[in-house]
This record gives structure tokens, C-alpha cells and sequence, in this order.
């Protein structure tokens, strides 16, 4: 950092600044301007996630998830072991499969009980069902979940989960048990596939 202390610059400057009052002109502006360059360093920090994150990950999903899933899956999707199964990075490969986009929407619609394994950990616990969730909202909060915590197992060419997509797959209503049902017969087919 230069400061104008020489005596000629200052008479430039004109005559009712001395010299301090030239450092203290010189500072401010290098506090402005250190500052508009700290501004411009987090909007390209934000514009970078803002780009960098799929369209998918809408905020109204966010929302949604934040308000109705993060207490038991938390925030990250990580899940609280031995409690709550994770959803990051598990979920994902779900959805190349027709079966495994029906179950997403039914064990959200019409929760589930029963033994599940995770990443090798067991959890033996209740989903509980949100029939209050619109079609839409269901549809968002899913593909929040889909897009941020499972980008990398999504198939390719993957097809966001639709309002009208989720509307179809809860008619009929299911019970807790033939949701469990629908996990196992997945869990099997994509077994199968990876063979």
C-alpha cells in the first residue's frame, strides 16, 4: 500500500488537506475498495454455487425438506445412525428403475415399517407416511433430495420426478407393509441389475 505523504502530492491535492488528512483519505479508499474486491469474491463464490448446483435442488425442495425431513434425515442427508437411515448417497441409483421412482413416492406418501440396511448399517424403525404433502411439493422435495446429496448416482439421462408423475403413483393408497413389500422387490431388482 502507497500513501501520499510526499508534500507536493498533497499540495496537489489542493490546500486545506495536510497530510493526515491525505492518509486518511487514501485509507478509506483503500478500505472501499478492498472491500467492493471482498463483495466481488463472494458474489463469484455464490454465483459458482449457484451454477454449480442442479436446477433440481429448487429452494421451494429445500424448504420442504428442511421443514419435514431434516429432523430425523438432518440437513445433509446423512441420517443419524442406528436412528434414521442416510438419504445422501443411497437413494440415487433408485430411480433408474420405474419400481424404484414408484417406491420413493410411496414410502413418502404412505410411510413404512420394517428393517432397512444402509450403506451396511441396519435401521429398524418407523417412516412416517406425509399425505399432507401436495403432488408438487412431493415432487420438489424429492428431487431436492435427488439432485444435492445423490448427484453422482443418478442414472444418466435421469428425468426429474413430476407432480403428475407422483399424483399417478399414489393412487392407491398403500399400507405400511406393502410399501416394505415395494422396498424388498427393489432392493432384489437392483441387485439384479448389478450383476
Amino acid at each position: 500500500m502507497e500513501f501520499a505523504l510526499d508534500h507536493k502530492a498533497n499540495q496537489r491535492a489542493g490546500p486545506s488537506l495536510d497530510p493526515l488528512q491525505s492518509i486518511r483519505r487514501d485509507l478509506t479508499n483503500q478500505s472501499v475498495a478492498a472491500n467492493k474486491l471482498e463483495n466481488s469474491r463472494w458474489a463469484w463464490f455464490a454465483l459458482t454455487l449457484a451454477v454449480a448446483t442442479p436446477a433440481l435442488a429448487s429452494s421451494a425442495g429445500q424448504k420442504l425438506f428442511a421443514s419435514n425431513c431434516a429432523v430425523c434425515h438432518q440437513v445433509d442427508g446423512r441420517g443419524i445412525a442406528a436412528f434414521y437411515p442416510p438419504l445422501a448417497e443411497s437413494i440415487g441409483a433408485y430411480v433408474a428403475l420405474p419400481q424404484g421412482r414408484a417406491y420413493l413416492v410411496h414410502v413418502v406418501s404412505f410411510g413404512m415399517m420394517g428393517p432397512v440396511a444402509v450403506h451396511g448399517q441396519s435401521y429398524d424403525g418407523l417412516m412416517q407416511p406425509w399425505p399432507q404433502l401436495s403432488d408438487a411439493d412431493l415432487a420438489e422435495v424429492l428431487n431436492y433430495v435427488l439432485a444435492s446429496f445423490n448427484g453422482d448416482l443418478l442414472p444418466r439421462g435421469f428425468v426429474p420426478v413430476s407432480a403428475a408423475e407422483v399424483k399417478r403413483l399414489r393412487s392407491p393408497p398403500m399400507s405400511f407393509e406393502q410399501v416394505y413389500a415395494d422396498r424388498q422387490a427393489l432392493m432384489k431388482a437392483l441387485s439384479s441389475k448389478a450383476k
